[in-house]
């Protein structure tokens, strides 16, 4: 049986779909799930303090102890960058900026625990202030110091611009960190781009996006970013679009021995983890 990866998903306990999303995957071939911590404010809560992550976190491992009923998941844990930009408004950046330092510790010594595979961290997509900026690369490359530290990978929300995959690599090598750890969610299939670079894609499986991304090597991951959103329902992709989009390329003839580096290889290396199924 060939094992099918979602690198990247989001399941809301509180509002969204929860269990019925992981089966739906499981159901069209899925077999293992990358589970990423959703910010605080799309559980239906707000931040006051870094003491208050214990709660987000722990609603994520609390869905990936329910997911292991149907598939094999792990836990992704960390602050999503546009948090650290909403607390700057209420709280001062100085503020802000310790309780997502102080949050991503939090999610370091969940990996070391053993209840997290990685951390999540990154960099506005969108327009913010110089000084935010500045700020939210220091976070990025402290989230990748506690990586290097732990021996883990790191998941990364940043924008896709050009430029953005050598700005990355750049903080990646300065820290440390192997190539095969840093990894790009929410990724343009630049495969080729990024063979040099300290920086690992995991592959947004929109339309032609796999086709394009397999024409250019294997040095990737697929993911769905499903948000497991109420009022967004399929946002960003279905649960289903990995294991469908795998097993077209495959009718279409593609080797599945490619899809074993992509769905097993390649996450076994970048996560220390083992596939099976």
């Amino acid at each position: 049986m060939l094992p099918i990866t979602d690198n990247h998903m989001h399941i809301n306990l509180v509002s969204g779909r929860g269990m019925e999303a992981i089966k739906e995957f499981k159901n069209v071939g899925g077999t293992h799930v990358l589970i990423v911590s959703l910010p605080a404010s799309e559980l239906g809560f707000t931040i006051k303090s870094s003491e208050d992550y214990h709660r987000v976190y722990g609603l994520t491992l609390d869905a990936v102890k329910q997911a292991n009923e149907f598939v094999k998941a792990y836990a992704v844990v960390g602050v999503h960058p546009a948090e650290f930009i909403g607390m700057c408004g209420p709280y001062g950046m100085d503020k802000a900026y310790e309780i997502v330092k102080e949050g991503l510790e939090m999610a370091a010594k969940y990996v070391a625990e053993g209840k997290a595979i990685a951390i999540k961290s990154g960099r506005p997509h969108y327009p913010v202030t110089p000084e935010q900026w500045e700020a939210s690369n220091a976070l990025m490359s402290y989230a990748m110091q506690l990586c290097k530290e732990q021996g883990c990978a790191i998941q990364l929300h940043t924008e896709s611009e050009e430029g953005t995959m050598e700005s990355i690599s750049g903080i990646a090598r300065n820290v440390g960190m192997q190539p095969y750890k840093v990894i790009k969610h929410f990724s343009p299939p630049l495969v080729k781009h990024c063979e040099n670079l300290h920086v690992f894609p995991s592959v947004i499986a929109t339309k032609g996006a796999l086709e394009e991304a397999l024409s250019q090597g294997t040095r990737f991951m697929l993911e769905t970013d499903y948000c497991d959103d109420a009022n967004r329902p399929g946002a960003v992709l279905g649960p289903k679009t990995v294991p469908r989009k795998t097993k077209d390329a495959i009718r279409n003839g593609v080797p599945e021995e490619v899809f074993y580096r992509i769905h097993k290889d390649n996450p076994e290396r970048s996560y220390d983890i083992k596939i099976e199924v």
